[in-house]
């Protein structure tokens, strides 16, 4: 997300949870003024969060564990809303898996400035698990690769190089990922091993 212009919200809204009456009255304030709708929740009452754009939980009235949960499960922004900024508070906050902290007074340039790094912060956290998802994907067909490179070595007699060329090849000819052909090869040779078995 780019944060050089300002995001269109549409129809999501913020999750107000456990806030205090007067802490709710300035969010809600504060928000309405962005054009962002809300709405607030507590003791852990039931909520769909499919129309929720972000939490906000205020730490020091924190009953609902349960909706913090199955917001970080979902991968949505969850700010931390505190009276003071002290070691415990930050550590409580992460431990929610707060991607921001919003300090009271509450104003409407510190509820949006937070807002923003929160969802900034929690996209570019989705985009690291992402990465890191793929590479491990990636370093585990590496094995698989490694199996059909040694078949192809053995059969038919192969240097490294032009086994893997030759799984290349087919690559692009049968416009299949390099590990599909890969695990059809290793595949391939399990099955023979069994008929040759029987």
């Amino acid at each position: 997300m780019s944060l050089s212009k300002r995001p269109s919200f549409g129809s999501a809204s913020l999750l107000l949870v456990d806030c205090d009456e007067r802490s709710l009255a300035a969010l809600q304030k504060s928000l309405q003024r962005l054009g962002i709708a809300s709405q607030p929740l507590h003791a852990d009452a039931p909520q769909a969060l499919e129309q929720v754009l972000a939490l906000v939980v205020e730490l020091d009235h924190f009953a609902s564990p349960r909706i913090v949960e199955q917001a970080n499960a979902a991968g949505l922004p969850i700010i931390a809303l505190t009276q003071h900024e002290t070691l415990s508070q930050i550590q409580r906050a992460l431990e929610l898996g707060a991607t921001a902290m919003l300090n009271k007074p509450i104003t409407q340039g510190s509820v949006y400035t937070t807002l923003m790094m929160a969802i900034g912060l929690r996209q570019r956290l989705a985009a690291e698990q992402q990465r890191s998802h793929s590479l491990a994907e990636k370093v585990a067909s590496r094995r698989l690769v490694a199996q059909a490179l040694a078949r192809l070595m053995v059969e038919r007699e192969l240097d490294e190089n032009r086994a893997y060329e030759h799984i290349r090849k087919l690559s692009m000819e049968l416009n299949r990922s390099l590990e599909e052909i890969c695990a059809e090869l290793v595949g391939a040779a399990v099955a023979n091993r069994h008929e040759g078995r029987s």
